[in-house]
């Protein structure tokens, strides 16, 4: 016969498999009760770590929008506005998020560049994620994404990360005209 039947009837157990479980469970246990100081200072050590990062970053975050020239929007009506009131100006927006990496690159750079070129380009930074609708209306595939706008139409875009020297011609190309 193919399948062993097992006598159930014996007293015995098999390898003492429920006496080693009754062990094990009294080990264990015992192992937590003797380690219970030692699990709370880890755990409290951990709490204070958590709690003492989050503080960190948000001083990290309101110094940077502090000493940043580069302005973030706040609604669509003050970006319409922007765009109103730029004429010949060079316009930068940069579409980004919180949780983007290569946003988080970027920033510095272009944070140089406003300091830079301050008297040439005004930058401003739009949350993809509050504003869908200016993302989609600029066709935003991905972000990073940089668009230059000159005379109310978007004349260049970058997406992606580029090194700052990309952005420094695209400035360059269409600031040449304001010169000449």
């Amino acid at each position: 016969m193919i399948f062993e039947t097992l006598d159930l009837s014996s007293s015995k157990p098999i390898t003492g498999c429920s006496n080693r479980r009754y062990h094990m469970k009294k080990e264990s246990k015992y192992t937590i009760y003797r380690n219970r100081p030692v699990a709370v200072i880890v755990a409290v050590f951990l709490l204070f770590s958590i709690v003492s990062c989050k503080n960190n970053t948000n001083e990290k975050k309101e110094a940077q929008t502090k000493n940043s020239i580069i302005t973030s929007l706040d609604n669509v009506e003050q970006f319409n506005k922007i765009l109103e009131t730029s004429y010949e100006h060079l316009l930068i927006l940069e579409f980004y998020a919180d949780w983007c990496p290569p946003c988080k690159e970027l920033a510095p750079i272009l944070e140089e560049i406003a300091q830079e070129k301050s008297e040439t380009v005004s930058i401003y930074k739009i949350d993809v994620d509050r504003f869908r609708e200016l993302m989609n209306s600029f066709r935003v595939t991905g972000i990073p994404h940089v668009s230059f706008i000159k005379d109310k139409e978007n004349v260049f875009s970058l997406t992606g990360l580029y090194p700052k020297t990309m952005y420094l011609k695209a400035i360059e190309q269409y600031t040449k005209t304001d010169k000449s």
